[in-house]
Parts: structure tokens; C-alpha cells; sequence
């Protein structure tokens, strides 16, 4: 399919395109002077000048709390029962191209040894549109972890800045389809991109020297981790607006006779969450919990699925309250 053009001023009407089919747009907007990705209803709530939202669009593939199951007690017996998925048709518009680039492994963990449909349905209803970045900050390092604004990993329809337009690429079957649904608000012909905004690659990390270090588990309890992380004070901030995180805990919620089972985001940075019935923790000290995260993107995550544990969209370190630099240690672990 040829390039196609979408006028920014036509973006409402690509808005009212899919609301109008009965499906939710996403897009970034302002919200207590911060950019989230939420659903809108009108180009006017649309945000355009931002680096990146402050969280990823995977809390609309993965919430953050969901029903999964729902159960009655009585004396004799416990009737569970299933809960239909929510999954409405959704565009997830400004996403940037790094973050969509996780969606590979979100699929990969949630296919891995049992399909979890309530993921699965969403991602399958779900139509990615990434804008390609022109203009970043310090935290972006996409070009780090071989990524680009230029990369089109996970996504489906993939749009480049002009000066009132954007220029439209169909990447997938589901984005052609996109397009060709909503032709209406698209057109042919030509226009002139901005330069794309390209983080400066780190020049003293090196991935494959972070991974085949971290294969190596002498390093396990090096005291290096203490040194580079002790002042982690264990929020969890950076694993709930990272899109590549996606630990959860199972619960069941109610009272002695019905109630519902569900599924929550948790964190790998709480101390309780490798903490045994017995009282034990694995993971005694904060610093062992920040390695465990670090090993999940650079060695866990890849070995496992064979796709990228970060993305370099930097998030992580933006939201940081004590401004703990995952790439400083990258560089340690490049030595």
C-alpha cells in the first residue's frame, strides 16, 4: 500500500471515524499538567507537543486491576465462574516507536505456557499507531538497545510529522486494514517530514557486553549492586510505567460467601514480593531487588523469548524520585 496523508486537521475526524464504529481512541492528552495515554473523545483533548507520554498504553492491553473469575460460596460446594474479556476495538494514536516495540514480548509472556486471552483478545482488537519522534530529551537511549525512531517493531500503522500532516504507513495486514476502514479521512500525495529527533548512542555501553556478563553468575552477589543501587527506596515507580514490565499477583476479593478473583499489576521492586509464608525473603535488601529487574531486561527476558526486556524509552528514569540512571549501570556492566 502507497503512503497515504492524514491532515492534522482531520484528526477529529479520524476520532469520530472509530468512536462512531463503537471503538475507544487513545491518544496522550494533559492531565494534571502531566501527558498520559487515556482514552478521548475530540482532537482537542489530543496532545501533541510531548517527548513521550508519562505512561505506556500497555495498562490498555494489561490493566492495571481486572476481574478474571467470579466464585459463590456455600456450605457444600464453591461455584467459579468465568467473566467475558473486555476488549473493544481500540487505536492506541502517539504511541512512539520504542514502547510499541515491547509489545513482542508482552505477547511473548502472555503465550508462553498458557494463552491468556484476557491479553491476547485486547492485542487482537488493538491497532497501534506510532509518530515517529521529533524531538527528545537526556533519558531517551532507543538507539542504545538498537531500537530507532525509525523502527516499526509492534507497530501497525506508523506516522511521520510533516508541517499540517502526518505521512501514513500501513506496517501490518491490521494497520492496511485500519486504513483502508477509515479511507475516508485519508488521502493521497505528498508532503515533507521533520527531522527525526536520534538519541545519541551511549558510547560506553554495550549490550552484548551487558548480556554475556549477566550470563555469568559470579557477579551475583558482587557488591557492585549494593554500590550502584543502594539508594533505590523501592516505589515500584519505574516498573509501572515501564511498557516492557508486567508482573502481576493473583487475589481473591470479597466477602465469606461471593466475591471475585483478580488480576493486579505488582511490583519486583516491593519487598514482598518474594517474601515466603514462612517469613523467608530471597530478596532481603532493596539492591538484590533491583538486580533482579535489571537481569529481567538484559538476561532473563531476551534468553527466555528471545525479545527485548527494554526499549530505551527511558521512563524509568524520568519517574525516578531519587534519579537512579538504569544506563549508569548498563555502562558498569559494559566494562
Amino acid at each position: 500500500m502507497a503512503d497515504k496523508i492524514l491532515k492534522k486537521a482531520g484528526l477529529g475526524a479520524l476520532i469520530e471515524s472509530v468512536t462512531g464504529k463503537g471503538g475507544r481512541f487513545v491518544a496522550p492528552t494533559t492531565d494534571s499538567r502531566q501527558v498520559v495515554f487515556k482514552k478521548v473523545k475530540s482532537a482537542e483533548e489530543v496532545a501533541t507537543d510531548y517527548i513521550l507520554a508519562r505512561n505506556s498504553f500497555k495498562e490498555f492491553l494489561f490493566p492495571q486491576t481486572e476481574v478474571v473469575a467470579e466464585f459463590t460460596m456455600s456450605k457444600d460446594s464453591v461455584d467459579m465462574k468465568g467473566v467475558e474479556v473486555y476488549a473493544p476495538q481500540t487505536v492506541v494514536f502517539g504511541a512512539r516507536p520504542c514502547e510499541a516495540a515491547s509489545l513482542a514480548g508482552m505477547r511473548a509472556l502472555f503465550t508462553w505456557d498458557f494463552i491468556d486471552e484476557f491479553y491476547t483478545k485486547r492485542e487482537e482488537n488493538t491497532v497501534v499507531v506510532t509518530v515517529a519522534c521529533t524531538k527528545g530529551d537526556d533519558a531517551c537511549f532507543c538507539t542504545t538497545v538498537n531500537l530507532s525512531p525509525e523502527s516499526t517493531e509492534g507497530t501497525d500503522v506508523y506516522l511521520r510529522e510533516a508541517a499540517d500532516s502526518y505521512i501514513v504507513q500501513a506496517v501490518t495486514e491490521k494497520g492496511k486494514k485500519f486504513v483502508e476502514t477509515h479511507a475516508a479521512v485519508f488521502s493521497e500525495g505528498n508532503a515533507k517530514a521533520e527531522p527525526l529527533f536520534m538519541p545519541e548512542k551511549i558510547a560506553n555501553i554495550d549490550i552484548a557486553k551487558v548480556s554475556a556478563r549477566l550470563k555469568d553468575k559470579t557477579h551475583y552477589d558482587d557488591k557492585v549492586w549494593a554500590r550502584l543501587t543502594s539508594k533505590c527506596i523501592g516505589c515500584g515507580a519505574c516498573t509501572f510505567v515501564c511498557p516492557t514490565c508486567r508482573c502481576f499477583d493473583i487475589v481473591d476479593e470479597g466477602t465469606a460467601f461471593e466475591g471475585e478473583r483478580r488480576k493486579n499489576w505488582d511490583s519486583c521492586q516491593y519487598d514482598t514480593f518474594t517474601l515466603h509464608a514462612s517469613g523467608h525473603n530471597p530478596r532481603e535488601h532493596q539492591h538484590q531487588r533491583w538486580r533482579n529487574r535489571f537481569m529481567c531486561k538484559f538476561h532473563f527476558y531476551p534468553e527466555k523469548f528471545s525479545s527485548k526486556g527494554c526499549v530505551g524509552c527511558g521512563r524509568c528514569i524520568r519517574v525516578c524520585p531519587v534519579r537512579l540512571d538504569i544506563t549508569e549501570v548498563m555502562e558498569e556492566f559494559s566494562k
